[in-house]
C-alpha cells in the first residue's frame, strides 16, 4: 500500500494524473466510477460507536467532492440505469453514494454536496428508520465501549458458540461483528441481547430510541434527502449479509425495504446497495430474489471501479469504499487509474460493516 500511495503522490505532482482524466474523457472510456460513504465524521477518543463507519471528515468529504467536480461528471440513478439499456452517459461519469442512512447524511453532507451543486444516492437499512433501533454493528460497539468504561475485562457468550471477550482489546467488538456477517440463520435480537447482559450493561427501548436519533435519520430526513434533489434506494430492511439468509427472511429484507420506501417514499426503489457489499456474482438464488424483488440494479462494495462492457451483470456493480486513512493522492490516483486502487476495504473487521 506505501508504494501505491507513493507512486500516486508521484502521478498528481507531476500532472499525471490529470492528464489521465483528460485523456479518459476524450476517448469516452467506459469507466463508471461509484464511490461509497457511510457517515461523515470526526470521531474522537471518547466516540461512542463504530468509529471506522465515520469513513470521511467533513474537511475531506468536501476536498474529494471538488475533485468530482473538476473532472468528473456526477450522475444518479435514472442515468445510470439508461446506460445499462444501451444509453450514453458523459464523460467520466461518476455516482456519490451512502450507506445505511446516518444522520450526519442530512446535517453534514447534504449542505457539501449543496454548495458544490453536486448530488447523491442514499441507500436506507429501512427497519431501523422505522422501528428507531441502533444499527447492530453500533449496538455491538457502543456496549463494549460501556463494559470497558466500566472496568469489565470479560465478556462470556454462549450464542451462537460459546466465546469470551475483553472490551479492552481494540479488535473485540470487530470478532462480535464477524459473528453477525458471517453467522447463518443467526437470530441477532438474541445475539445483542445475551451480549447486552454478558457487558452487564442497563438497556431499555427509551434508551435505545434515544441513541438512535442522534445517529440515524427519521422518515422525515430521508424525505428532506429526496427533497433536495438526492437518489433514495434501498439497504435492505435490518442489514442482514445476504449469504447468510433462508429462502423467506431473504424475500423479507429484499421485498420489505422495497415497500417500506415505497409507503414512505412514495416510489419504490430500483436499486438495492447488499449489505456489506459481498458480491452475489456465485449466488444464483440470491440473484433471482433480487431480480424477483423487483429490483432492476444491485451494488457491491469495495471492488473498484466499474467497467461499463457489454452484458455486464446490473446485479454485481462494483464500488470503491472510502475511509479516513485514504490520502488526498491515493484518493485522487485510484479514481484516474483504477488499477491504483485497493482492492478491498476493512474497517478493521475484515470488509466493509454496510
Amino acid at each position: 500500500m506505501a508504494a501505491r500511495e507513493r507512486l500516486a503522490r508521484l502521478l498528481a505532482g507531476t500532472g499525471v494524473l490529470d492528464a489521465a482524466l483528460r485523456l479518459r474523457a476524450r476517448a469516452r472510456v467506459p469507466y463508471l466510477t461509484i464511490l461509497t460513504y457511510h457517515h461523515v465524521a470526526d470521531p474522537g477518543p471518547d466516540y461512542a460507536f463504530d468509529p471506522g463507519v465515520a469513513d470521511v471528515t467533513p474537511a475531506q468529504f468536501r476536498r474529494q467532492l471538488e475533485v468530482l467536480r473538476r473532472h468528473f461528471h456526477v450522475i444518479g440513478i435514472d442515468e445510470l440505469c439508461g446506460a445499462l439499456d444501451g444509453q450514453p452517459l458523459p464523460p467520466n461519469p461518476a455516482l456519490i453514494t451512502f450507506d445505511d442512512a446516518y444522520r450526519s447524511c442530512l446535517d453534514t453532507a447534504l449542505p457539501i454536496l449543496d454548495d458544490l451543486d453536486l448530488r447523491a444516492v442514499f441507500f436506507v437499512a429501512t427497519s431501523f428508520v422505522d422501528e428507531r433501533r441502533l444499527f447492530w454493528w453500533e449496538r455491538i460497539a457502543w456496549l463494549m465501549g460501556q463494559a470497558r468504561r466500566a472496568g469489565v475485562t470479560r465478556v462470556e457468550v454462549a450464542y451462537p458458540a460459546p466465546a469470551t471477550h475483553d472490551p479492552r482489546d481494540p479488535g473485540a467488538a470487530g470478532v462480535l461483528v464477524k459473528v453477525v456477517k458471517n453467522t447463518r440463520g443467526l437470530d441477532v435480537d438474541r445475539f445483542l441481547d445475551e451480549l447486552t447482559a454478558a457487558c452487564g450493561v442497563t438497556w431499555s427501548r427509551d434508551l435505545e430510541r434515544e441513541l438512535t436519533d442522534g445517529l440515524l435519520l427519521t422518515w422525515d430526513g430521508i424525505r428532506a434527502l429526496r427533497d433536495a434533489g438526492m437518489d433514495i434506494e434501498s439497504h435492505t430492511r435490518r442489514h442482514r449479509v445476504l449469504q447468510t439468509l433462508d429462502d423467506e427472511a431473504l424475500r423479507d429484507e429484499l421485498s420489505g425495504s422495497r415497500d417500506d420506501l415505497a409507503r414512505e417514499l412514495g416510489r419504490a426503489p430500483r436499486t438495492v446497495a447488499y449489505p456489506v457489499g459481498r458480491s452475489i456474482a456465485a449466488h444464483a438464488q440470491i440473484r433471482a430474489a433480487v431480480h424477483a424483488a423487483g429490483y432492476r440494479v444491485g451494488f457491491s462494495n469495495a471492488s473498484g471501479a466499474t467497467w461499463l462492457r457489454p452484458g455486464i451483470d446490473p446485479f454485481d456493480i462494483g464500488r470503491l469504499a472510502m475511509d479516513r486513512e485514504l490520502p488526498d493522492a491515493m484518493f485522487f490516483g485510484q479514481l484516474a487509474i483504477p488499477q491504483l486502487g485497493y482492492r478491498s476495504a476493512s474497517h478493521g473487521v475484515g470488509d466493509p460493516v454496510s
